[in-house]
């Protein structure tokens, strides 16, 4: 949070009310989800280009402009992304109003985790998967039987989408005479439909699913072939077999060509590699930078099920999008004062969504501004402010009371009006878009004006709309306690506390031990 530099991605910025917008879409990548997606959008009268990698294949006859080649760099904003992409045979620059990133997921092999050498008779779960489909011969029998061995979810957490393509290995291996399969696990994870049904089936059909709570299975090496040993979950004894075949899950993530978008986002280390933070703030196929969306694996999403949902949910979000229009009366967007600023870049540096650019001078963008008001408090010289936003950044109420009570809009606001009004009898509540408009020299002015205690309630870790808003409060709010304690004020009369808009109970507890505190005052 400290310190991104400041990168050339943002020094090019440009703002859509100074250029046309487009309403073209880049799709990155990389399977058939790239393409569907081009469809569904051009039957909703968008134009996309759909960028492949140069070592992935694509349909023969795709219903979508196709390109191959890599992103080098992306800068601007929502209706204008400007995009150099280098194919096989020159650099080119091409303008986008929006961006999905639909690439299939990058596999990283277990094998290794396991200290084995590889071989012909092992196998990647999709390698062995891909294999099977293009007509590959499994070996001959050594014995009456064949014996194949799957690991799964042993060394590291696994997908969901791993056990799917399990199982339908499985079906594929139903067909084979005189085929045993073993499952080596610790989780199976059947969260899909109909897959607990698809499990329990080949169960009954015969395959072994051993279930290991701790005491992994060791695999020993020699020139006959691999050996495993292990001891029995539920009888506890000591067991060996000898596979003709071993397959290992593998780890999905998204591809590294997800990093020139990450670039576009001084957030990104808190969620990188995804483009979506894990919250409940992003549920959908959004991202924290308007125009910029993420399906599937760019999400850390790669079941089938999810993935089908996302084709529709970007296409929603891209129609949603193109009909908003920037409020050119600047109300509810931050506004830079270009008399005060000495482009420091601050706020550039530290906006969660991306929404600042430099070209002459730092600019706000009126679309991917959230008015979470990070920028307005980190500025150093003050030269940043957000217009008031309706029934939000004021207090609640009419009448002044002893206890303020600073709440996100989104998270806190929603907790206090569950609250008995008895126990708020003496709690002014004072709603901000979000935890991270609070500064240190604001709670101090409280106390300045006479309140006997103060609490800032933010969202918990993980679920902020602008990422680290609360994180910063939260400094924000040890920093004041620190001058209170050394003017001679008690600093438990200022305390931060973690809430959601379905825990009202925090904020209770928050208020009554305040209350016990200050009541000598």
């Amino acid at each position: 949070m400290s310190g991104r530099v400041t990168q050339s991605v943002f020094l090019k910025g440009v703002h859509r009310i100074q250029e046309e917008a487009s309403s073209k879409v880049l799709i990155l990548g990389g399977d058939e989800y790239g393409i569907r997606i081009a469809e569904v959008l051009k039957n909703n009268a968008f134009d996309s280009t759909v960028l492949f990698e140069p070592n992935e294949k694509y349909p023969a006859n795709p219903k979508a402009e196709i390109v191959q080649g890599l992103i080098l760099n992306i800068s601007g904003f929502m209706g204008n992304f400007s995009v150099q992409i280098e194919t096989s045979s020159n650099v080119t620059h091409s303008k986008f109003g929006y961006i999905v990133a639909a690439q299939p997921p990058h596999r990283k092999s277990k094998i290794n985790a396991f200290a084995i050498n590889d071989s012909k008779s092992i196998y990647n779960l999709s390698e062995f998967k891909d294999y099977l489909k293009s007509g590959g011969r499994l070996p001959e029998r050594k014995d009456r039987w064949r014996h194949i061995a799957f690991f799964f979810d042993l060394k590291g957490s696994s997908e969901v989408s791993q056990f799917e393509t399990l199982v339908s290995v499985l079906d594929r291996l139903e067909t084979e005479d005189r085929l045993q399969p073993y499952v080596f696990t610790r989780n199976l994870k059947v969260a899909s439909p109909g897959l607990d049904a698809r499990f329990r089936y080949h169960r009954q059909r015969g395959v072994v699913f051993f279930k290991f709570d701790n005491g992994d299975p060791v695999i020993n090496q020699d020139e006959n072939g691999s050996v495993i040993t292990f001891v029995e979950p539920l009888l506890g004894e000591q067991m060996e077999l000898t596979p003709d075949i071993m397959v290992f899950d593998e780890i999905l993530g998204p591809t590294d060509s997800l990093k020139p978008i990450l670039n576009l986002i001084p957030s990104s280390p808190a969620f990188a590699p995804y483009l979506q933070p894990e919250s409940s703030r992003f549920q959908g196929v959004e991202t924290p930078k308007a125009g910029i969306y993420a399906v599937g694996p760019s999400r850390g999403v790669f079941d089938i099920e999810s993935l089908n949902a996302d084709v529709q949910a970007v296409t929603v979000a891209i129609l949603k999008a193109s009909m908003e229009k920037p409020d050119l009366s600047g109300k509810g967007v931050a506004s830079v004062d270009h008399g005060k600023c000495t482009f420091c870049l601050t706020c550039l540096r530290l906006c969660p969504h991306g929404a600042i650019g430099f070209i002459s001078r730092p600019e706000i963008d009126p679309l991917s501004c959230r008015a979470c008001g990070v920028c307005v408090v980190e500025c150093p010289m003050g030269a940043i402010e957000i217009r008031p936003l309706g029934d939000f950044t004021h207090s609640t109420e009419t009448v002044s009371r002893p206890i303020k009570l600073i709440v996100c809009a989104k998270s806190g606001l929603q907790a206090a009006a569950k609250i008995k009004a008895g126990i708020l009898s003496d709690v002014e509540i004072i709603a901000l878009q979000c935890a991270g408009n609070v500064s240190a020299a604001s709670l101090l002015e409280y106390f300045r004006d006479g309140a006997r205690g103060v609490i800032v309630a933010g969202c918990f870790k993980g679920n902020c709309a602008s990422i680290y808003g609360s994180t910063l409060a939260e400094r924000r709010v040890g920093y004041a306690a620190e001058i209170l304690n050394q003017a001679g004020f008690d600093p438990e009369r200022l305390e931060f506390t973690s809430v959601a808009g379905n825990t009202p109970e925090t904020v209770v507890e928050a208020i009554m031990k305040l209350k016990s505190r200050i009541h000598h005052y």
